[in-house]
C-alpha cells in the first residue's frame, strides 16, 4: 500500500510538472508607441474694465496661469472689475482642473474686501487646440455693508488657473 502511494505521488508530481510546464511560456510583446503634442496655455492679458472707488496698488501681473492683483479701494461699496484672458495656442485641448487662490485670498484680513471669479468652472471649461480662449471676470468689491472706520483699504490675491489635458 505504502509503495502505491509512493508510486502514485511520483506519478502526480511528474503530470504537474509537465502541466506547469505547458502552461507557463514567455509572452513577449514588442512595439513602439509615439506621443505628439504641443502644451502652450497661458493668460495672455489682463484688463481692468471697471473701477469705482478702486485703483490699483500695483498693476496686475501674470506668469503662466497665475494672475496677481494689489488693489486699493477708498470706501465700502467700491469695486474693481478685471478680465484675465487664457489661450491655449498648443495642440492639446485643455480643461480648467482647478482654480486656487480665490478662497485663501477671501480668507485672508481684510474680510470685508472679496475677490470673485466668473466666467469659468472648474471641471467644465475647456480650451480647444490651438484655437481656444477663456475670459476670466475677476471682481474686488468692498462689502457696502462694512462700517470701517478705515480711509482706504488694500487687499493682495494672487489666483491660479490650473489646466490639464481634456481627454
Amino acid at each position: 500500500m505504502r509503495n502505491k502511494m509512493l508510486i502514485g505521488a511520483i506519478v502526480f508530481v511528474g503530470l504537474a510538472s509537465v502541466a506547469y510546464a505547458a502552461f507557463a511560456q514567455i509572452l513577449t510583446i514588442n512595439g513602439t508607441g509615439t506621443a505628439a503634442g504641443d502644451w502652450d496655455v497661458a493668460i495672455t492679458g489682463i484688463t481692468r474694465t471697471a473701477a469705482t472707488g478702486a485703483t490699483d496698488a500695483v498693476a496686475p501681473s501674470f506668469t503662466g496661469t497665475s494672475a496677481t492683483f494689489d488693489v486699493d479701494l477708498a470706501y465700502p461699496g467700491a469695486t474693481a472689475t478685471y478680465e484675465i484672458v487664457v489661450e491655449n495656442n498648443g495642440s492639446i485641448p485643455a480643461i480648467l482642473a482647478t482654480l486656487d487662490g480665490v478662497t485663501a485670498a477671501n480668507a485672508a484680513a481684510p474680510l470685508y474686501i472679496t475677490y470673485e471669479l466668473t466666467g469659468v468652472t472648474a471641471g467644465t471649461t475647456t480650451l480647444p487646440a490651438e484655437t481656444g480662449t477663456n475670459t476670466v471676470v475677476v471682481t474686488v468689491e468692498w462689502d457696502p455693508a462694512d462700517n470701517t472706520s478705515n480711509p482706504t483699504a488694500t487687499k493682495t490675491a494672487t489666483i491660479t488657473l490650473n489646466y490639464e489635458q481634456d481627454t
